[in-house]
């Protein structure tokens, strides 16, 4: 399943339909970069390489190349360089093949004869959701060959299957199904089902291109399953139904939860389960319709099959807005057109699911997989981190099936009203679909530490990952975590553990411009976990431009700065400091600041103060004020016009905030009899003014 069903074969190099045009102002700065590398990287020459993907995102831009011989693309291979918001290279990571033998890259036969010869293999037949047959220079078998690689999928049987042939003769050299089911943790419930009828092949229709036309709607859906939001345990009324799955109970349809939908398609009065970033399709077998219906209000009760489509669609949708428009990172399917298609009733029926090239799939055996938010969230965790890597999803050490459990545990457990941190199911997976008699489910309290806990089984060693991940959640909260974690899962590559994936996501937030206690906890959390964090070369990140209003005079007082720059170092240790000093008074223009870190070394950056000058009487007079006694000894009164709201910040000459107040009023005393004798700014935050005092 659920557990994960998942298809590398979309998921590694070359088999991706991208969605923007691959070049970026930054490929040479990074081909530099890999030819001054090329003894580390293992290859000849920055030429065998060629772009592949660039993604734009809030933490930088990333660049991936791949390895190439004779212009045809080396299977799995991928060196990947990031740029900071800086344009600085921050992150690097590569898989190489480092011994490629240089062979025939001229086919002997055709693609489209490739295609015949692999439908034959697996038995195609049926609609066709999805082929293609690319060649690749491989060297996973014992000799590096040319072949042709044809993956396919087909309503008539559940999967990916992957077919490799030498694109020479012919022989065929591997079949498989690349999709990757629930494992050694299954019962003998959980099979992956085929049904194939002989029927001759064809491929999905294409709708009419058109313009869409969304409406608001509303569903009855579980959050996240009805279990956790009634905080009971599994049986009774609370269970699917003994030998009749999907059985209706008041207690169960009782957690039904009306929710809105901000786009449902409309077309001429019939209304899909299809928005601008998902849509319901029929993928595989059992085909129960697309549900469509003379209105946009979804209300199904849970024997319905009508239920699971909407439950799917509304989480599915509602997790990709949270992504896009909330978060701010872009994750958009890499195939479709960037919407995401799912099936809720698929897998011929089996107890499984799975993700494959930008479609999800939900199995119905024992507790429907679309019945709970866990199983949506999993599946689609492992999308999402197909389409941040370009389709490079790593599963060594179970990363993704412990960033899928991650990415569940981080929607379920934002919702309000469920599983408190004293129940031992505030920590499980799939809370409706597992830890019952359908499959003994996971959890995100995993006790073993890397690398020792590993055992070599995805599905539990991804709960390392997950487990880790929720700690950071814990601390940093659903925002910061999951922000860091997308932005540090796009950074990796199809070979990447969870030691460098640490790493990566470190360095996102780092990027980002995370404060250094959020990074010191990012640190402890992993290290605690067993992974080995390198220390943190000291940096620091100065604020945009800073633009004020010049006195009546047309002077200004340059504040301390120090609490808008942002020293990160592995201590949190670094001293700021700053060039004008606070106190220096500044003409109306444009003035540069440069914020200093010191520990042990001393690292800048700089920024533009922009002094305007004053527009009128009026505006000196609102932000008029005075302080006194000046100097003082035991207390400072401010006194001035509309202060209702005002923030101050008193800085000494080190640039140190030693007081920081609200001003409630337009006179307020302020108790200095703790500071040290000497000169301090009064700052004022939203006026943006500043004036000396003197503490003896």
């Amino acid at each position: 399943m659920k557990k994960t069903l998942l298809a590398l074969a979309f998921c590694l190099i070359g088999t991706l339909q991208l969605l923007v045009a691959q070049v970026s102002e930054k490929e040479a700065v990074a081909r530099q970069w890999i030819k001054s590398n090329l003894k580390e990287l293992k290859i000849n020459s920055d030429s065998d390489i060629s772009l592949r993907f660039v993604r734009k995102s809030i933490s930088g831009e990333t660049l991936r190349f791949q390895q190439m011989v004779n212009d045809i693309p080396v299977f799995d291979t991928e060196i990947v360089v990031h740029f900071d918001l800086n344009g600085q290279v921050s992150y690097a990571d590569h898989n190489i093949t480092k011994d490629i033998v240089q062979i025939n890259t001229t086919p002997q036969i055709s693609k489209e004869r490739a295609i015949e010869i692999s439908d034959k293999e697996i038995g195609v037949s049926g609609m066709v959701t999805f082929q293609e047959s690319k060649l690749f220079v491989y060297n996973k078998l014992d000799n590096t060959k040319l072949v042709y690689r044809t993956v396919t999928s087909f309503e008539e049987k559940s999967g990916a299957w992957e077919v490799i042939m030498d694109a020479i003769d012919g022989t065929i050299l591997s079949v498989k199904d690349i999709a990757i089911y629930c494992g050694a943790e299954c019962t003998s419930n959980h099979h992956n089902a085929t049904n194939t009828s002989g029927a001759a092949k064809y491929f999905m229709p294409k709708e009419a291109t058109s313009t869409l036309a969304f409406q608001p709607g509303t569903a009855m859906v579980f959050l996240s399953d009805p279990l956790s939001s009634a905080r009971v345990a599994y049986g009774g009324n609370y269970s699917d139904g003994a030998g009749a799955g999907d059985v209706d109970t008041a207690e169960l349809n009782a957690q039904r939860v009306l929710v809105n939908l901000p786009e449902i398609d409309n077309t001429a009065g019939t209304y899909k389960l299809k928005s601008s970033y998902v849509e319901i399709k029929n993928l595989e077998n059992p085909n129960k319709g697309l549900f469509t219906q003379a209105n946009a209000n979804f209300l199904f009760t849970r024997n319905a099959d009508g239920f699971e489509a909407a439950n799917a669609f509304y989480h599915t949708d509602n997790s990709l807005r949270y992504i896009n428009e909330t978060l701010g990172v872009t994750c958009r399917p890499l195939t479709n057109g960037g919407v995401l298609w799912f099936d809720p009733s698929g897998e011929n029926g089996a107890d499984n699911s799975h993700y494959v090239s930008g479609t999800l799939v939900f199995g119905e055996g024992c507790v429907d997989d679309a019945e709970d938010g866990d199983v949506i969230w999993h599946e689609l965790g492992h999308g999402l981190h197909d389409w941040l890597t370009g389709g490079s999803l790593s599963q060594v050490n179970g990363l993704s099936e412990g960033s899928g459990d991650y990415w569940a545990q981080s929607h379920s457990r934002a919702l309000s009203g469920q599983w408190t941190s004293a129940d031992a199911a505030y920590h499980w997976m799939f809370n409706w679909d597992g830890h019952n008699v359908c499959w003994g489910g996971r959890t995100t309290n995993y006790g073993a530490l890397y690398p020792g806990g590993l055992v070599n089984q995805i599905h539990t060693d991804g709960q390392i990952w997950s487990t880790v991940n929720m700690k950071i959640w814990d601390v940093l909260g659903r925002t910061k975590t999951d922000k860091a974690f997308l932005e540090g899962l796009a950074l990796t590559n199809s070979s990447t553990n969870q030691q460098n994936a640490a790493i990566a996501v470190r360095q996102a937030a780092i990027n980002m411009n995370y404060s250094c206690a959020d990074i010191k906890v990012m640190t402890e959390k992993y290290t605690a976990a067993g992974y080995v964090m390198p220390a943190i070369a000291l940096r620091i990140n100065c604020p945009g431009t800073q633009t004020v209003t010049a006195d009546g005079l047309g002077n200004y007082t340059v504040p301390s700065f120090a609490s808008l720059a942002n020293a990160i170092n592995s201590n949190c240790d670094a001293v700021v400091t700053q060039s004008p000093a606070a106190g220096t008074v500044v003409p109306v223009g444009t003035h540069v600041i440069t914020m200093t870190a010191t520990s042990g070394t001393s690292v800048n950056c700089n920024f533009n103060l922009v002094v305007q000058a004053s527009l009128g009487v009026e505006d000196v007079v609102k932000n008029t004020f005075s302080i006194y006694p000046n100097p003082a000894s035991t207390t400072i009164t401010i006194k001035g016009d509309n202060f209702e709201n005002e923030e101050i910040e008193v800085y000494n000459m080190l640039g140190q905030k030693v007081i920081g107040k609200n001003l409630i009023t337009n006179e307020s005393t302020i108790d200095i009899s703790n500071l040290a004798n000497g000169v301090y700014i009064v700052y004022f935050m939203n006026s943006k003014a500043s004036h000396k005092f003197v503490k003896q």
